[in-house]
């Protein structure tokens, strides 16, 4: 117990500190947001949507809680180091949903992707393009709703993680 104004405002001033250095580590949540991140989430949300009205399909909505499931999805990625639509547990992006709460879709489907390339959502959305199970949940008629969570690991590679729901309207 500290004895004087002193010693108390020492502790304090360690204790906030020590809040502030510790918390974004313990609690990924309570970072800031980093805003670049941000902006490729979003811009990938477009390009989708352009892929999509292209193919003459409906656009998807974004959601807050799906991108949400993904964007921890991808920290947990990053965090864990691996890279797979099942976590080492071996939940996937069902049981993720179910967890977070996010109840009464009819289908859903997932797509990851990790690139440190210089246009990233490029090379990203390309390569779901050539690939067989990731285009088809590009193309998805009956999806109508989407979660988008990029993270960067401290290599600089970018984890992506979108999902894909049908839900009811």
């Amino acid at each position: 117990m500290p004895r004087t104004l002193l010693d108390a405002a020492g502790f304090l001033g360690g204790f906030w500190l020590a809040l502030a250095l510790l918390l974004p580590l313990c609690a990924p949540w309570a970072a800031a947001a980093d805003p670049g991140i941000a902006l490729l989430e979003s811009r990938l949300h477009l390009a989708v949507n352009g892929f999509r009205r292209e193919q003459h399909l409906l656009e998807l909505e974004r959601l807050p809680e799906l991108d949400a499931v993904a964007r921890a999805h991808s920290e947990d990625m990053v965090r864990r180091g691996f890279f797979s639509h099942a976590s080492p547990e071996g939940d996937t992006w069902v049981e993720r949903l179910g967890h977070a709460g996010v109840v009464g879709f009819r289908m859903a489907g997932e797509n990851v992707g990790q690139t440190s390339r210089a246009d990233p959502n490029r090379e990203i959305l390309e390569g779901w393009k050539q690939s067989p199970a990731h285009r088809e949940n590009l193309m998805s008629r009956p999806m109508n709703a989407t979660g988008i969570g990029i993270a960067r690991a401290a290599d600089g590679r970018l984890f992506y993680t979108q999902l894909y729901l049908n839900v009811p309207r």
